[in-house]
């Protein structure tokens, strides 16, 4: 399978935040989810992104490879970047389900380091759930640290807030910071 990552096309926000939903299956059963958690990135979100350089899709393709670029490609997963405080934030990272575990966030991930180092900015934080096997400590091998919350910047303490606003429980985020290497 050749996974290319990219910036995302205008006409593949639409199916994004059902890569989102399918990624997230991975959290059925967790606690720390609320039971019927369905919210996803809004679109105007992620087409800003896309409009801005902020938004990464990993795509497999069919062979298929016309004037612009490959065709309909098939989505697996999607980061999204943001500036929180002067520092690029990873706000969302969503692989689907099947192809979890195969390097694509890891992949994404180096976009969005990619994107903080050519943007001058030096680290990239994000918040994740810190007791779930396949969160904290892929972030932590990607180079991740926690980051104490007496360090946090307002924006960083907003965005987890606004976690526990959504109903996910804040005894098990954690905010995660690796410093960027410049280009």
């Amino acid at each position: 399978m050749d996974v290319v990552i990219r910036p995302a096309r205008a006409h593949e926000v639409a199916g994004l935040p059902e890569v989102e939903r399918d990624g997230d299956r991975r959290y059925r059963g967790y606690d720390g989810v609320p039971a019927g958690f369905d919210d996803t990135v809004a679109a105007a979100t992620l087409e800003k992104a896309g409009e801005e350089g902020r938004l990464w899709v990993a795509a497999v393709t069919p062979g298929t490879v016309g004037e612009g670029g490959t065709d309909d490609a098939a989505i697996l997963g999607f980061a999204l970047a943001e500036v929180v405080d002067g520092q690029a934030h990873l706000a969302q990272l969503s692989v689907r389900f099947d192809a979890q575990g195969r390097g694509v966030g890891r992949r994404l991930v180096d976009a969005v380091l990619s994107w903080a180092a050519d943007g001058g900015l030096d680290r990239v934080t994000l918040c994740t759930f810190g007791d779930v096997a396949w969160n904290r400590p892929l972030y932590e091998h990607l180079g991740f640290v926690v980051l104490p919350a007496e360090r946090w910047t307002p924006g960083l303490r907003d965005l987890f807030e606004a976690d526990g606003e959504l109903g996910l429980d804040l005894s098990r985020r954690v905010v995660m910071v690796r410093t960027v290497l410049a280009p």
